[in-house]
């Protein structure tokens, strides 16, 4: 009985450990895969983005989009087969979006957490965002 026990109170234990107690914020100013993301416009229901430049290949497959702390991340997801596409969609209209997201809208970089046998590190969950801006009404037009 006393194997089983123990063995129950590690994974308990080992569990607690791996769970990351704060998240880390990086704010970065270039982009790792060479993609560029500018924000056309955004609402309540969808965030609609302008990818790379005109018939240059992209490597995206999705993004999803996710509400942390106050703002607004968008954690795109990548392939290694190019798509050519200008424009992408990324519905919000499910999250519960918190007030004035529009001026915290970040794109993911990177994000990374300890792994679970690094135990002498501190459990800081590390996310190297982007801030992406809206454009002024009058650009828009």
């Amino acid at each position: 009985m006393h194997g089983p026990l123990s063995a129950l109170i590690a994974c308990i234990a080992l569990a607690g450990c791996t769970t990351p107690k704060r998240t880390r914020f990086v704010d970065v100013q270039s982009t790792v895969y060479g993609t560029k993301i500018a924000v056309i416009d955004a609402d309540e229901a969808v965030v609609r983005l302008r990818v790379s430049g005109p018939n240059e290949p992209v490597f995206l497959a999705m993004v999803e989009p996710r509400v942390i702390a106050d703002g607004l991340y968008l954690f795109p997801s990548y392939i290694n087969k190019p798509v050519v596409s200008e424009r992408l969609e990324v519905p919000v209209v499910e999250l519960d979006l918190p007030a004035e997201w529009r001026d915290r809208i970040f794109w993911v970089e990177g994000e990374s957490v300890p792994r679970w046998f690094q135990v002498f590190r501190e459990r800081v969950r590390t996310i190297e965002r982007r801030h992406l801006e809206l454009p002024d009404a009058h650009e828009s037009s």
